[in-house]
């Protein structure tokens, strides 16, 4: 079988606690029987090119300029070409304009949408560009993948040429959490934290990047903290700012709220004990059009999210439990909500169903 060509960093596991990274090693696993070569671009590294083999992997590391008619030879070699995201593929434009590209079938990957957030962050020139970018790679392109349906319609309407392209709803997804989840180290944790089966658990799982809206969450927190029963755990690889967040507003450190930082495959054992999650983003087409990971993995374990929004994915087309920060006067009880439960287990077996449609179309 002829090799895959994945422009895209390689998802190397020292890096799997990253969302981005987390879909291409799903992506990665899809193909695994398949022979594959990861280009690597960078503008201010990799000024010696490199080629590195394993198993039945190929990296090449190679600098956008230095080794310029090295990835249109790659490219030119290549029949079958996956970009995951515009963020990786922009940095093969120029060189598609001097390669056979349009005769390769291209799928495209689209894990949000770039140019909206260079906008959103007052970045008005990059956004520009960037969008000429994506609008360049949408052209060369014969399938892509949406995370959302919003997504797809978002974008129907903004590139109508789309319409030709096959195209795919695959929400993200790391499988890995639901298949290496241990029911018995669930019980460890438990007791690790001190938790009696009276106690509710609110969760929160991500980093503390500005639009994660932490300083919202922390607010909600002063605001419930206090009940006797209520505890806090909150999860990132950014523990020592969520820390200074957390003293900010009086809450670090505190005997019910716990800070930490665990391994992808062991998120499953700390949302089995969980009953509310945040999820807290605002109204913005960069959110209508996601699909956080988090968010799955809250339903799948019968977590109900506390939301700042309800706009965000697909998610309110399937009914399922929330509640908004509108609506925290409640007393909340340490119940699982099995309606998520159900949920999330459909959209799994979605997600599944056109991960093989994808690959059986992209091998075809």
């Amino acid at each position: 079988m002829e090799k895959l060509l994945f422009v895209s960093v390689y998802p190397d596991k020292n890096r799997l606690k990253e969302g981005f990274i987390q879909r291409i090693k799903e992506i990665d696993n899809l193909f695994s029987d398949c022979e594959r070569v990861y280009l690597d671009i960078r503008f201010f590294s990799y000024f010696t090119k490199k080629v590195i083999h394993f198993d039945n992997v190929t990296i090449v590391q190679a600098h956008y300029l230095l080794n310029f008619f090295d990835i249109i030879k790659l490219i030119n070699s290549s029949n079958r070409i996956y970009i995951h995201s515009v963020y990786s593929g922009f940095r093969i434009i120029p060189h598609i304009f001097f390669t056979r590209i349009k005769k390769s079938l291209v799928c495209l990957e689209l894990h949000g949408t770039f140019q909206e957030e260079l906008e959103y962050k007052g970045e008005k020139y990059n956004s520009r560009l960037f969008g000429w970018f994506e609008k360049q790679l949408l052209k060369h392109t014969k399938i892509i993948v949406y995370v959302s349906k919003r997504f797809e319609d978002y974008f129907l309407k903004k590139y109508p040429f789309t319409i030709k392209a096959k195209r795919y709803v695959i929400p993200t997804c790391t499988a890995k959490i639901f298949e290496q989840f241990d029911p018995r180290k669930t019980e460890e944790i438990a007791k690790k934290f001190n938790l009696s089966p009276n106690d509710v658990v609110f969760i929160y799982s991500g980093s503390t990047e500005i639009w994660q809206k932490i300083d919202l969450m922390m607010q909600i927190i002063q605001r419930l903290i206090n009940k006797k029963n209520y505890q806090f755990i909150l999860l990132t690889g950014n523990t020592q700012e969520m820390r200074d967040l957390a003293k900010k507003y009086g809450l670090f450190p505190r005997e019910n709220l716990f800070i930490s930082t665990v391994p992808p495959e062991e998120l499953g054992n700390f949302y089995d004990i969980a009953h509310y999650g945040f999820v807290l983003r605002d109204d913005h087409i960069l959110n209508e059009v996601s699909s956080p990971t988090k968010f799955l993995e809250y339903l799948y374990f019968g977590i109900t999210p506390i939301l700042k929004s309800t706009k965000i994915g697909d998610f309110m087309d399937f009914n399922i439990d929330y509640i908004t920060i509108d609506n925290l006067n409640l007393d909340f009880l340490p119940e699982k909500s099995e309606k998520n439960k159900e949920v999330a287990r459909k959209i799994v077996e979605m997600y599944k169903q056109e991960m093989l449609k994808l690959k059986r179309d992209f091998l075809e």
